[in-house]
């Protein structure tokens, strides 16, 4: 861990380096509460904005690169690409090939119809980390802690209702989580 913290403070801003250190706290607790494994949710955290401040071009690049396709709603949304360019940096900077780990970070903005126990903790865990505030804020950490499947639900409400307000398109992959998590 030693390693990906050190990488995270001389690659990330002083922001987003607090910000990344608390999504790794709020991470850890989550695995617990779920039994989910804790070095994997702690790598996924991170390194889940690892490449947030990379301009554009770049993250197009490592997303090129790796073979990610963007949806057409993704290509208008550059804010969501870190997740995904992430994923092929941590691959070829780190080494890290494990699929459990990668679809954490890659899924951690987006959401998708296919989370595993692990994407849903680095999820709710980059939403409710001790350095955000925004209304709701403590419902929302409460329910993480407390109910996996209604948090993900109320998050998925959250973020979409965000969208529509801005007028933003969904993509596929939040589109297909919203309605699966929908049933709880």
């Amino acid at each position: 861990m030693k390693k990906l913290e050190k990488l995270a403070k001389e690659t990330l801003s002083e922001k987003r380096y607090h910000h990344t250190r608390c999504v790794v706290e709020q991470a850890q607790k989550l695995a617990k509460i779920y039994g989910c494994d804790e070095q994997k949710a702690m790598v996924a955290a991170w390194m889940h904005d690892i490449c947030k401040e990379m301009k554009p071009d770049e993250q197009l690049q490592w997303l090129t690169k790796y073979g990610i396709i963007l949806d057409s709603i993704q290509r208008s949304q550059p804010k969501t690409w870190h997740g995904m360019a992430a994923c092929g940096y941590v691959q070829e900077k780190l080494g890290i090939q494990d699929k459990a780990i990668l679809d954490a970070i890659r899924y951690h903005t987006t959401a998708c119809g296919h989370m595993k126990t692990l994407d849903e903790v680095v999820y709710l865990a980059d939403l409710t980390s001790a350095d955000r505030d925004y209304p709701d804020i403590q419902y929302m950490r409460q329910l993480a802690q407390t109910a996996i499947k209604p948090a993900m639900k109320y998050a998925m409400q959250y973020a979409l209702r965000d969208l529509v307000d801005r007028g933003l398109g969904i993509s596929e992959d939040s589109f297909l989580a919203y309605n699966y998590y929908a049933q709880f």
